[in-house]
């Protein structure tokens, strides 16, 4: 089974939680699904599930060209205390991380300066255990100045990884956040993408060509296999095999100097996983002077 997004996919094992969470009882009261968002900032990513003094956090997206104000904006937990946002303006295409310990955070992730990590007047502490009587784990709410909901998840614990430190990434912006189909256990060998475009999907302003292509189907040690990369700008680049279940399997390229577009090719020199399977191969691009982060995966098949 494969979930299929801007041709891309995310096989059975890292989406099996969502299937688990269908087992859930009926009467689970959980709460309405929220339909996808017409406009302004969506729930994008959360990480429940620390590995450790990062601590918990949760990234929020403006898909839409309009910048939005956060004054009055709040997030609410499963106890339904709300916590107000940071006074800032949200600009379109841009990302906010709401973080339980904002410098651990960005240490954590080696995050660019550019990025914003901000702590709310207060931490909504998510849960990763079911309640009662079959309710979800945990709910994330977020309410605009007026107090209407403008994005929200009810999360199941069988939804979530089983290793600590991997986050849960949205697939794509305007997908309805109550469907389990629209969230996935991030595939980065980071554990998460906060700050940055989505290792499952692609967000909206990174909209448009593809930053990595090539062949679906490789076997280096027979022959070199050539992908194609495009980024907006020269920087640094790495190339790592990710198994499917997000873990690395070998760093294929180690960051060095690349031009904005070019090819590289996987030859006979560069590791190879132990085994014949499907992988994800992850390029890794930063800005020149330690700037914008990028990701992008391909999904393949490899032949030892």
């Amino acid at each position: 089974m494969s979930l299929g997004f801007l041709g891309r996919w995310c096989s059975a094992p890292v989406v099996a939680g969502f299937l688990a969470a269908s087992a859930a009882p009926a009467s689970a009261p959980t709460p309405a699904p929220t339909p996808a968002p017409a406009n302004g900032p969506v729930i994008n990513e959360f990480s429940p599930r620390p590995a450790g003094g990062e601590g918990e956090w949760i990234e929020l997206f403006n898909p839409g060209p309009t910048p939005v104000a956060l004054t009055g904006w709040h997030v609410h937990d499963g106890t339904g205390r709300e916590r107000a946002l940071p006074e800032i303006v949200l600009g379109g295409g841009r990302y906010l991380v709401l973080a339980a310990r904002p410098d651990s955070l960005r240490a954590y992730f080696a995050l660019a300066d550019s990025v914003r990590v901000l702590r709310p007047d207060g931490w909504p502490t998510l849960n990763d255990r079911d309640g009662s009587g079959g309710a979800p784990a945990d709910w994330i709410v977020v309410t605009d100045a007026t107090g209407a909901t403008a994005d929200s998840v009810a999360y199941f614990e069988a939804w979530l990884p089983e290793a600590r430190g991997r986050s849960m990434e949205r697939v794509a912006p305007d997908g309805p956040s109550g469907d389990p189909g629209s969230w996935g256990w991030s595939l980065d060998p980071a554990g998460g993408t906060p700050g940055t475009v989505n290792s499952l999907g692609r967000n909206g302003g990174d909209r448009g060509e593809n930053r990595l292509w090539g062949p679906t189907e490789v076997a280096p040690g027979r022959g070199p296999a050539v992908f194609g990369f495009r980024f907006p700008g020269p920087g640094t680049l790495a190339f790592r095999l990710v198994d499917r279940e997000g873990r690395e399997i070998a760093v294929l390229r180690p960051p060095a100097p690349a031009p904005a577009a070019g090819e590289w090719v996987w030859g006979s020199g560069a590791p190879a996983p132990p085994r014949s399977g499907p992988y994800f191969l992850c390029c890794h691009w930063q800005g020149e002077g330690h700037g914008r982060l990028l990701r992008d995966c391909l999904s393949l098949w490899v032949a030892r």
